[in-house]
């Protein structure tokens, strides 16, 4: 099994329903599974409902 490093990028829903990415490593590049992961975070956050 191999453990790939965190994600240098994460995201989140700003109040006004946007999808706002930040970026939190050291290095931008990103390996293919956490690419994949990366864009599961950000369908999740552009398929989920809000409450508002």
């Amino acid at each position: 099994m191999v453990i790939s490093p965190p994600s240098p990028f994460t995201a989140v829903r700003s109040p006004s329903g946007g999808i706002v990415v930040f970026y939190v490593g050291t290095d931008p590049r990103l390996t293919a599974e956490q690419a994949l992961a990366f864009s599961d975070q950000l369908r999740e956050l552009a398929t989920a409902t809000t409450d508002s």
